[in-house]
């Protein structure tokens, strides 16, 4: 997740507005007279494959051209940072039978039954397509192996359950991967500077990066000498690096990533180029020749012999796209504000086309909540912590509460959806807010006052005078606060069921009864106001199982790829276990690297 965002989808420029000069010139001549420009111009630059953006799928695919397909690539960045939504995620992959799996409690044929029976429970079989189902699952554990072997990546083991753990298929630990966190010194005084800094809330003094499985030490930096030594030794690295390079280089979580993508790539030869948009394709003889990419110093003419592979992070920057395709009120988002749709743009002119009927879940859906910095708003994805533990609820502008808080984040998104709600209120106890954090709001003994003054944590000593602070009616508030209470002390919740599925227990508090129900009785009691939103799209161009654009006819555009948000979600955006996006990416863009040296 990363500082560099906006508050709000940009409220211009949609797919029909182009952004950039050289889009609206393209959309004022015909196709023929593209093509004929197009066949004559010369070239700036020449390269095997061009990789249009630098996320974890773009940087996979483009490591894979090179080594493997012993070809010349360049990765072409649109924004200041390299890395894109990837390298402020948790960084969490799905992968079956990797390396870090115990094989012998899981196989793709069982990992495939999960799939279709969490399809067959939400009624949604028709969303199923083997040939992409079966190319993710066998690859992935493939890609998993090439990268660690063949570059610096390093992944660990994570103890995540699948999602529905009571569907057949699923398991309790072992599909879900993170990586190793990453010394982001190995990049360079230059390099380590342009990697997308991690998101507000997932880092501490600005970019202070921590691993999330140190979690706990973390929160608790006094109860071991383990723990102090850790914590202490972080926050002196810290500062002489900010002194050095003027931000944190432990990269953990999605940031470790990159980093280690990053490295690989430079260290295989492969060309960079950030604050260079790839604006326009260039077309000749039915294929993508290569595309024009717009410079401070003007447009530069770049031929991909074999492949140009879009990699850009989807539209969910893009207001009017926002607006056609993702349900009301849900366009808030923590996604770069790059992400406008450019890769998507590309293959729809170069003959490309959108799946249909639009995908029921388009984006990968999270409750956000806006931060005030002296670099202005951001925004914070609200996908686990401090929802699913307990003590705290979440409430519409009607004081209620609408849906299970300890759902996954897109069942509970979808659910935000079915009630109509666009705006609603995290509230928590005081000790709940310690031990779990609140937001971006870090648990003890992280300070909170400066959020306080700020006004994204309200602070009242009770919730009457809560719910005045915050434009709710404090009967109707109080009404609800004692309802919940009253399940949170019998350790059900008749009206929601938080608390009873497996996701809810993982995610909980084991020392409780029931790990996500806590009353809210003594205050001070905090508030934070929520908007629908996501954190991701994940409606794109249509793809086969190499990752290869399709055209209406369903035959490959010669020459064009797409991976990560660029392309439609291998499961049409159902999101049935967590690292179901970077994933995908990942695997694809793999594949995408592979097929592109053919």
């Amino acid at each position: 997740m990363a500082l560099q965002l906006l508050t709000k989808c940009p409220r211009r420029s949609g797919f029909g507005t182009p952004v950039t000069i050289a889009t609206r010139n393209i959309r004022s001549r015909n196709f023929a007279t593209i093509r004929h420009f197009q066949t004559t111009q010369q070239y700036d630059e020449e390269f095997d494959v061009v990789v249009v953006g630098s996320g974890a799928g773009g940087l996979t695919a483009a490591i894979t051209a090179t080594l493997v397909g012993k070809q010349k690539v360049l990765v072409t960045e649109k924004s200041k940072w390299f890395g894109g939504t990837s390298a402020f995620s948790g960084g969490a992959l799905w992968v079956p039978m990797s390396r870090h799996t115990e094989k012998d409690t899981d196989s793709i044929a069982r990992a495939k039954t999960y799939i279709q029976s969490y399809l067959q429970k939400i009624s949604r079989m028709e969303d199923y397509d083997d040939a992409l189902v079966s190319a993710y699952l066998e690859t992935a554990p493939e890609m998993v192996e090439f990268l660690e072997s063949s570059s610096a990546a390093q992944f660990v083991p994570c103890a995540t359950p699948d999602y529905y753990m009571e569907l057949e298929g699923a398991v309790t630990a072992g599909r879900t991967i993170l990586n190793a966190p990453y010394d982001g010194r190995r990049l360079g005084s230059k390099l380590v500077k342009q990697v997308r800094y991690p998101l507000q809330g997932y880092c501490a003094f600005g970019s202070m990066q921590a691993d999330a499985l140190d979690f706990n030490a973390w929160t608790h930096p006094f109860s071991n000498f383990r723990n102090l030594a850790l914590v202490t030794g972080s926050v002196l690295r810290y500062m002489v690096d900010r002194v050095r390079y003027g931000k944190g280089t432990n990269f953990c979580n999605g940031n470790a990533l990159v980093g280690r993508l990053l490295e690989s790539a430079t260290r295989s030869g492969i060309e960079f180029r950030n604050e260079a948009a790839a604006i326009e394709p260039i077309l000749a003889d039915g294929r993508i020749m290569g595309v024009v990419i717009d410079r401070h110093d003007g447009p530069v003419r770049v031929r991909a012999k074999k492949a140009v592979i879009l990699a850009t992070g989807g539209f969910a920057r893009n207001g009017s796209w926002a607006r056609k395709f993702l349900p009301a009120g849900s366009e808030w988002t923590v996604s770069p504000r790059s992400n406008q749709g450019d890769g998507i743009q590309i293959g729809l002119t170069s003959g490309g086309v959108l799946p249909k009927p639009l995908n029921e879940n388009a984006a990968l859906w999270s409750p956000v909540s806006e931060i005030k910095t002296r670099k202005g708003p951001r925004i914070y994805p609200h996908f686990v912590m401090g929802l699913t533990k307990p003590g705290s609820i979440i409430v519409d502008v009607d004081a209620r509460r609408f849906a299970n808080e300890s759902a996954s984040y897109q069942d509970f998104g979808k659910a935000v959806q079915a009630a109509g709600v666009q705006k609603q209120y995290l509230i928590g106890t005081k000790a709940h807010l310690r031990k779990y954090g609140m937001g971006a709001a870090l648990p003890a003994p992280y300070p909170i006052n400066h959020l306080v003054r700020q006004g994204y944590l309200v602070r009242a000593p009770t919730i009457s005078g809560l719910a005045t602070k915050i434009g709710l009616d404090p009967r109707k508030l109080t009404a609800t606060v004692e309802k919940f209470n009253k399940f949170a002390r019998e350790g059900k919740d008749p009206d929601f069921h938080r608390g009873e599925a497996g996701y809810d227990r993982a995610f909980g508090d084991p020392s409780q009864p029931n790990p996500c129900l806590g009353p809210l009785e003594h205050g001070p009691f905090y508030a934070i106001s929520m908007h629908a939103g996501n954190g991701i799209t994940m409606y794109g161009l249509k793809t086969n199982q190499d990752a290869q654009v399709l055209d209406s006819q369903e035959n490959p555009v010669p020459g064009l790829y797409a991976v990560g948000a660029d392309s439609n979600h291998f499961l049409r955006g159902h999101y049935p276990s967590g690292g179901l996006t970077l994933g995908p990416s990942m695997v694809f863009g793999y594949r995408a690297g592979l097929h592109s040296g053919r």
